[in-house]
């Protein structure tokens, strides 16, 4: 499921996250970009954004807690080459 991310931009949506390679991986669809995919290595999510540890649980509760900062970090980036995932290494 995709949820909108009112406060950052009406019309972006974050899918769920999904957990892999020790990162985080989701993807984003706003009208104009179509969908672009998105890594957010749990180092940022543990120093950043208060994931306690490493583990799946603690990197999914991170995501979840923090979807408008999140949310914020995408649309500075923008969207890129839909083959090639964005790397958000600040948030």
């Amino acid at each position: 499921m995709i949820h909108p991310s009112a406060e950052t931009d009406a019309e972006l949506m974050l899918s769920q996250p999904i957990v892999a390679d020790g990162d985080i991986q989701f993807s984003a669809f706003r009208p104009g970009w179509g969908f672009c995919s998105y890594v957010l290595p749990a180092g940022v999510a543990v120093q950043r954004l208060g994931a306690k540890d490493f583990s799946a649980s603690q990197l999914r509760l991170a995501f979840q807690s923090n979807r408008q900062r999140i949310a914020t970090a995408v649309v500075a980036h923008g969207a890129r080459d839909a083959a090639r995932p964005v790397i958000l290494s600040s948030v």
